[in-house]
């Protein structure tokens, strides 16, 4: 499986490498270690909007690719990753003001790290072979 199927496709399984890997970076990007802030890119020329944009974009849709992959590895179906991504979109889990928006964020937190830490099964599953195979 080469780079491009691995971030971008959402067929077929991943393991935990790459998953962590970009759990990684996700996290790099929301904590500040990796200097990103959407709002003032915007603000600035429309060049600089649009590339922003775009990246945003592909940042998104490789998320969602890989974390597809990661739960078809664990034999879950994809459509999982809908209530991770809007437990995600919910908010911070320490600077909200309302309890199930806290919730929401944690449990996405959860779900990350379950992802990152679950072996994949050893055997083949609906969603194809075993990784290592």
């Amino acid at each position: 499986m080469d780079i491009g199927e691995v971030l971008f496709s959402m067929k077929g399984r991943t393991g935990r490498g790459p998953f962590v890997l970009l759990a990684l970076v996700g996290w790099a990007m929301a904590v500040g270690f990796i200097p990103y802030d959407p709002i003032t890119v915007l603000r600035q020329a429309p060049v600089q909007s649009i590339a922003a944009l775009g990246f945003a974009l592909l940042a998104a849709w490789t998320a969602i690719a890989v974390t597809v992959k990661r739960l078809h590895d664990v034999g879950l179906s994809g459509l999982n990753s809908i209530w991770i991504g809007l437990a995600e979109l919910s908010g911070d889990p320490l600077n909200s003001h309302s309890a199930l928006a806290m919730g929401a964020a944690a449990g996405s937190i959860i779900a990350q790290l379950w992802l990152c830490i679950e072996p994949g099964s050893r055997r083949p599953n609906r969603f194809g072979n075993p990784v290592s195979a």
